[in-house]
């Protein structure tokens, strides 16, 4: 944890330093910033995703919710990365635009769950 601060610390640092001069070297410091920080997280995420499924199947549901629930979250956090580094390069256009297939996708990945549900609530209905 404290080494993710740091990190993010030390990049704002630096991409602060390289403000005026040379914006092309801040967006590159951004980026690896942020990959670095992600690629510290993973260990949380692999923690987070063996609970879920844990849990999963604790509940008694289908594998394919435990999978749809977790590729949501992959999805949403890569939009919102992908969404950050285009307001970070100054493109607020297309960082919208990255968010709104990233809605997109989730909807697609919801669809079949949702299927699935109005059939067993159907099932229920006399």
């Amino acid at each position: 944890m404290i080494y993710r601060a740091v990190l993010i610390c030390v990049a704002g640092a630096l991409a602060a330093s390289l403000l005026g001069g040379r914006p092309e070297m801040k967006l590159g410091v951004t980026i690896a910033a942020g990959l670095c920080a992600a690629m510290l997280c993973l260990d949380g995420l692999r923690d987070g995703a063996r609970t879920l499924q844990a849990l999963s199947r604790q509940a008694g549901l289908e594998d394919g919710c435990a999978a749809a629930m977790l590729k949501a979250t992959g999805v949403a956090m890569l939009a919102e990365f992908g969404a950050q580094l285009c307001r970070d390069a100054g493109e607020s256009a297309l960082a919208g635009r990255v968010e709104m297939a990233g809605r997109v996708t989730l909807m697609g990945i919801a669809l079949p769950l949702l299927s699935g549900l109005t059939g067993r609530l159907c099932a229920l209905l006399p």
